[in-house]
């Protein structure tokens, strides 16, 4: 049978084919994802980077709608797509940075508690009357140190496994190595002997004042002291304010420093009514009890009955009442242990240094004797007695293959070495030296050496740093750890490298890919320790060495490029040689950028420097090391080291772009793209120039499982399962205020404080804030 053969093609016909860009044109797309600078706690990578390629694409659309091409492929790696990304990225958080600082300032450069920190004209005049306080405590510690109190003092811990209950630690066999803490806990040590020392400030009397507004200023609280306590025996000595919480409407707690008795006995020099021993020994007929000692409540119940609920008048911000209790240190004051780091000699030597330049700059600062030539004679009278010992004798036996950064091969055998950890005498000096000035800084200067704050009294050093730190023993101290802490002194990289995936390609581990991994949790907690020493070096050295410090990292500017940046908000180009200015009420044309600068500087004098000064005080607030971290709520700023690095980046939990959004939010009321609008509101003011969150009209990321209508399959961040550290999006659950509430909630553009700092107060008296419960004026306090 014969096949039938296809038929032929139709020839060529002469007519018009449409190309495949040809038809009605698209419209640009728009970005999902909210912009990144918008939000008010900076986001993660991985948001980032879905926005930026979002971005990407938008660019190339609106190309190709302008010149009628298509645009030609960029063909590149996943690696140098990525390394794109986090340039772009390292930029997104410095311009974060720069934004949410100068917000910061402007929503709170009229508070009190602000301009006692970073406005000269008050903070002037109390650090003159601080540095009167400093030099009472000075003579107390200079005291301690002539009598010997502080000869034993020491920073040394020991682990709890092998604490002996009093100071020491139990007897170990020959060749019995130390136990190392495979997780480094913050409590995982026992102070030793000499280490327990308490500061004998912390015992005297003293009034808390619960809760303070930030329209109270520190001068109406230190003269309705006065009036109602007075100022002789158990009256009113001196205020201390707390840092405001941003949690509660920036509050602050104060406490009323009692004035000590000069009578029967009572050193005039003195004030604080302590002895060689720390014993306050104020004595008064009304003061003192059964037994002829001292009656400290007594003396802090006559004061709280004189000034709990007296109303402090202000005609101006309105009256407010004032709720005190009684202060009660806490008995058993916990001590944090270090990272191992800091007990490696190379950082015993680096830390040394550092604590000398501070205490010499502090001293200078507020003009007091020199410390460091007492330390200095103290620490060599005690070397020369013999006196200084190891506190923890040392003789660690290591077997290759059982330290973290030891790899051994298959079959061979583990050789055994010594290596002695003991401290020799030389840097047993230099530990002391550290300690004691550790030591003087908290007493005298009431500043945490390795948290970088400074307070204005103990009181308010031991509600953020109770105890103070511990060493963990050096004995613990791996060879990795070793080799880091080497580094961490030089200034050096991080001399380990992250673990890298399985080689067999299908994402398994070799035998001795997985020996290795079991060492990868130790590796881990080493480049924390080496994030966490680089952070604290780097804020003690903006202190020392302000004028080296990197602004824009920080969040500031250089002044005369911060100035040029905001002026050219205010001059217009009309033409060539046409500059319109565009200052406050005025309109007049120079034929040059030059010539209009040096009219603004000439004609408006006072607008350029008020401009000058809030750039200034930008930079004075982030320079800073202690100062209140935007979205962070008060145990996780004022220059604290937050145990979940975290935090402040990432995204809400398992959100997922709504399309109902697209029309402007949720909630009429709401701005449109909030990540929760009903969590947070919206500063009073924003500087000229500064969108609000929203304006853009973009989406926000929502917190529910609603998905856009006639969408199938998973969105882009549409997950079940949270991920890990090694890739999540969001931060941790819980650790912040109030368990189930978004952590960047607090403190952040949303809550810039409460309206009272500037408005006035409508109510009269405010609740305790911070008290565990029960009446007012009575109770131990939660605080």
């Amino acid at each position: 049978m014969r096949r039938r053969s296809s038929p032929q093609p139709p020839p060529n016909i002469d007519r018009y084919v449409p190309g495949e860009d040809s038809g009605p044109q698209r419209p640009i797309p728009v970005n999902p994802m909210r912009d990144p600078l918008l939000e008010s706690t900076q986001v993660g990578f991985s948001y980032f980077a879905e926005w930026w390629k979002s971005e990407q694409e938008i660019k190339q659309a609106k190309e190709r709608q302008k010149t009628g091409k298509r645009p030609e492929p960029v063909k590149e790696s996943r690696d140098e797509q990525r390394a794109k990304i986090q340039v772009a990225y390292d930029d997104y958080k410095l311009a974060w940075n720069a934004k949410m600082a100068k917000l910061f300032v402007h929503a709170h450069k009229y508070d009190n508690w602000f301009r006692e920190r970073y406005d000269p004209e008050v903070r002037d005049p109390l650090r003159a009357r601080l540095s009167e306080y400093r030099k009472v405590l000075f003579d107390i510690w200079e005291r301690d140190m002539d009598s010997g109190n502080l000869d034993e003092f020491n920073m040394e811990g020991i682990y709890k496994s092998e604490s002996n209950g009093a100071g020491g630690v139990v007897e170990k066999e020959e060749g019995e190595a130390s136990a190392a803490a495979e997780v480094l806990a913050v409590s995982d040590l026992l102070p030793s002997k000499g280490a327990e020392l308490r500061d004998p400030v912390a015992s005297l009397p003293t009034l808390l004042i619960k809760t303070i507004t930030p329209a109270v200023p520190r001068t109406k609280i230190e003269e309705f002291c006065k009036e109602h306590l007075g100022e002789g025996d158990g009256g009113f000595k001196w205020l201390s304010l707390s840092d405001p919480n941003p949690g509660k409407k920036f509050h602050r707690l104060g406490w009323v420093v009692l004035n000590p008795s000069s009578k029967d006995g009572t050193h005039p020099t003195n004030p604080s009514g302590a002895d060689a021993n720390g014993d306050t020994t104020i004595k008064d007929e009304e003061t003192m009890d059964v037994e002829g000692g001292l009656d400290l409540s007594a003396v802090q119940d006559k004061a709280l009955a004189l000034i709990n609920d007296k109303t402090i008048k202000d005609p101006e911000k309105g009256d407010f009442t004032v709720h005190v209790g009684i202060h009660r240190p806490t008995d058993t004051p916990r001590k944090k242990a270090l990272w191992d780091l800091f007990s490696a000699p190379e950082r015993i030597e680096k830390d040394l240094n550092l604590a000398v330049r501070l205490v010499a700059k502090l001293d200078s600062t507020m003009g007091l004797p020199s410390a460091l030539e007492k330390v200095e004679q103290r620490v060599e009278d005690l070397a020369g007695k013999g006196y200084l010992q190891p506190s923890i004798v040392a003789h660690k036996t290591l077997t290759k293959g059982e330290d973290d950064d030891e790899e051994m091969e298959e079959g061979e055998e583990g050789e055994e070495q010594e290596e002695e950890d003991a401290d020799d005498e030389e840097m047993l000096i230099k530990k002391k030296k550290l300690d004691l000035l550790v030591e003087y800084l908290r007493r005298v200067h009431n500043f945490c050496f390795f948290c970088v704050f400074e307070t204005d009294s103990v009181h308010e050093l031991q509600r953020k740093c109770v105890g103070g730190h511990l060493r963990r023993p050096r004995a613990s101290l791996t060879s990795a750890a070793k080799e880091v802490a080497r580094a961490s002194a030089a200034g050096g990289a991080f001399p380990m490298k992250k673990a890298e995936g399985g080689e067999n390609g299908d994402g398994g581990l070799s035998p001795v890919e997985e020996r290795k991994s079991a060492r990868q949790f130790g590796k881990n907690q080493l480049q924390r320790a080496f994030n966490w020493v680089k952070t604290f070096e780097d804020k003690v050295f903006q202190l020392l060495e302000p004028e080296n410090a990197d602004l824009k990292k920080l969040g500031g500017c250089p002044l005369e490029e911060a100035l040029d940046e905001e002026l050219s908000k205010h001059v217009k180009q009309e033409d060539e040689s046409k500059y319109r200015c565009k200052a406050p009420e005025c309109t007049k044309l120079f034929k040059g950028v030059t010539f209009w600068r040096k009219h603004v500087e000439k004609r408006h004098a006072e607008w350029y420097e008020k401009m000058k000064e809030d750039l200034e005080l930008v930079n004075r607030y982030v320079l800073d090391p202690s100062r209140l971290a935007q979205g962070r709520n008060d145990a996780n700023s004022n220059g604290h080291f937050p145990i979940n690095t975290t935090m402040m980046s990432g995204t809400p939990r398992n959100f997922t772009l709504n399309g109902n959004m697209m029309g402007g939010g949720m909630l009429p009321s709401a701005p449109p793209g909030m990540f929760n609008p009903m969590m947070g509101q919206y500063p009073m003011a924003l500087p000229p120039g500064w969108p609000l969150p929203g304006a853009d009209g973009g989406v926000g990321p929502m917190r529910n499982g609603m998905r856009p209508p006639n969408v199938r399959g998973p969105l882009p961040y549409d997950r079940g399962v949270r991920r890990n550290n090694g890739g999540r999006l969001s931060p941790p659950r819980g650790g912040g205020p109030g368990r189930g509430r978004p952590n960047f909630v607090e403190g952040g553009v949303g809550t810039f404080g409460g309206s009272q700092a500037v408005e006035g107060r409508t109510v009269k008296s405010y609740n305790d804030l911070d008290a565990a419960g029960g009446e007012q004026g009575g109770g131990a306090l939660d605080y």
